[in-house]
């Protein structure tokens, strides 16, 4: 008899904030998620953003260098996404060695 268990998994995160005063200008998560297969989290960056009016600042480099000791620390990879119209973001990836390694596969809800 073929059934279906569903387990719980454990997950973390820590959301990176710059601020000037009390105003947002960049910010990131990073989630650490579990594998079975490995003994070690794996790191997801989401939501990376730098307020218009503050990019080229160093902004971004500044959370994402703070994200990437973090993750050193504790995890075998880390996983960034970006959608194909954005050639910056991927060379700002790709110039702190988060190479490009294969497609994410997206569906919105609802279908």
């Amino acid at each position: 008899l073929i059934r279906l268990v569903k387990l719980p998994l454990k997950t973390s995160g820590i959301k990176y904030l710059l601020v000037d005063d009390s105003t947002e200008i960049s910010r990131g998560r990073l989630y650490f998620m579990n594998n079975d297969l490995h003994d070690r989290p794996f790191a997801f960056i989401e939501d990376m953003f730098v307020d218009e009016g503050h990019r080229r600042e160093g902004l971004g480099s500044m959370i994402l260098q703070n994200m990437l000791e973090d993750a050193e620390r504790k995890c075998y990879k880390i996983i960034a996404n970006s959608r194909f119209d954005r050639p910056i973001v991927h060379s700002f990836y790709e110039n702190r060695g988060i190479n490009k390694y294969g497609y994410e596969f997206r569906s919105d809800f609802p279908f």
